[in-house]
């Protein structure tokens, strides 16, 4: 067996030792008061969260153990990215830092004879690798969302009777608290398969419901604009963001709703890794981002637009990313350092986020930020409202002509309070 190979097996193996350990408990049923009601339910947040952790774990199982079968095996740079990644810590969400680059995934998948078997026999590889074409990408994670969602209507119908033949309070508690854990993530897919009805479904983790969608022919698109959400963003979210950024879409013009990061939740304010006020969850994310952001489109116009807490993902993963030509940031609060790329910047009247400076300089205060008319638009959220003049400006930068955009830059409460004070 190869190097590579005995990673894969060591991987699956370690995978189901997590499934015994995680999904086999069973808290006993006489345990009861507040520790056992706060117990059931961090057991039930660790099935949900560690079913996204199997996912991710067999899938990149499933890529080394086909690129080690597929001998002899020219790209030495892929295997050994692979094989670094498949050691990458356990918490990481996709890609490692060190993980395959799209190229080298492109060329890999360039040279397979038989692709379109691969994507339906292997369907969770093809579906998760950045740098494959966005075609065979929707096919495989279609193949997965609708297998996840026949088995969480079936798990679902189960509890339902479990439920309905339960004799004690205490089984009664834990099928009660599994049975919302379930409905929950069947909530979340029936949003992804809704927003992805008629469009592209580029990526997918079914249990944690984190995705991204394509509207337009990504592969054929001149110009390709990626959208990332910011604090509170959810899946339940994607059927009303798609319907909004189809308006930024035209002949040879694409977008991408970006979900495909766990954004921070109101519950995480006080958690240091994941709270909106700290920049943690957002290095984290912006690596997968940069990673996709390199193979989403090869060749195209490339126009990262990050909204909020979403901003700061955006100008982090446009620091490496190899790909992105134009960067726009909506109501953000503070980005260190403004990217590299043209970098254009939109504040609504009465954003108080856009004011913030959290995460460093108001963007649109800085000399080298280009400004965005935002009239009409108010408050936080009407950024990307289809008919508003905000809108029509960053449907002009995704699709390359910058010459009609309206510039106008929005002074704000916090833009004149700094200007007033002193230093």
């Amino acid at each position: 067996m190869t190097p590579l190979g005995a990673v894969a097996v060591e991987l699956s193996a370690a995978a189901d030792d997590w499934e015994r350990a995680v999904f086999a408990v069973r808290l006993p049923e006489a345990w009861r008061g507040a520790s056992a009601d706060a117990a059931r339910a961090q057991h039930a947040r660790l099935v949900d969260v560690g079913g996204g952790l199997l996912d991710r774990a067999r899938r990149l199982a499933a890529v080394l153990a086909d690129v080690a079968a597929r001998e002899p095996f020219d790209d030495a740079r892929l295997a050994d990215a692979l094989a670094r990644a498949a050691r990458s810590e356990p918490a990481a969400v996709g890609p490692a830092a060190d993980g395959p680059a799209p190229a080298s995934v492109a060329h890999w998948w360039a040279g397979l004879p038989a692709r379109e078997r691969l994507v339906l026999e292997r369907p969770e590889l093809v579906g998760a690798l950045d740098g494959l074409p966005a075609s065979a990408r929707d096919r495989a994670n279609r193949a997965r969302l609708a297998a996840t969602r026949d088995a969480t209507e079936t798990e679902l119908a189960e509890l339902t009777r479990a439920r309905d033949a339960v004799r004690g309070p205490g089984e009664l508690q834990d099928v009660e608290v599994r049975l919302a854990a379930v409905t929950a993530r069947l909530g979340r897919i029936l949003a992804i398969d809704t927003a992805a009805a008629g469009r592209m479904l580029l990526a997918l983790d079914p249990a944690s419901g984190r995705a991204a969608i394509g509207i337009g022919d990504v592969d054929m698109a001149r110009h390709v604009g990626v959208f990332v959400p910011g604090f509170t963003a959810r899946a339940e979210d994607l059927p009303a963001r798609t319907a909004e950024l189809a308006a930024l879409t035209g002949p040879g013009v694409a977008a991408v709703a970006w979900y495909d990061y766990a954004a921070p939740q109101w519950p995480e304010v006080l958690d240091p890794a994941r709270s909106v006020l700290g920049t943690r969850a957002a290095t984290v994310a912006s690596t997968r981002l940069a990673s996709f952001l390199d193979g989403v489109a090869p060749g195209a116009h490339v126009t990262a637009v990050g909204h909020s807490y979403g901003s700061l993902v955006v100008a982090q993963a446009a620091a490496t990313s190899h790909a992105v030509d134009d960067v726009v940031l909506l109501g953000s609060p503070g980005v260190t350092p403004l990217p590299r790329q043209p970098t254009w910047v939109a504040e609504a009247r009465l954003d108080p986020v856009a004011d913030a400076g959290w995460f460093g300089p108001d963007p649109n205060g800085l000399p080298d930020a280009r400004p965005l008319a935002t009239t009409g638009a108010t408050g936080h959220d009407e950024y990307l409202r289809p008919g508003g003049t905000s809108a029509a400006n960053v449907a002009a930068v995704v699709s390359g002509r910058p010459g009609d955009v309206s510039a106008d830059r929005t002074v704000g409460v916090g833009d004149r309070l700094r200007d007033l004070l002193p230093g």
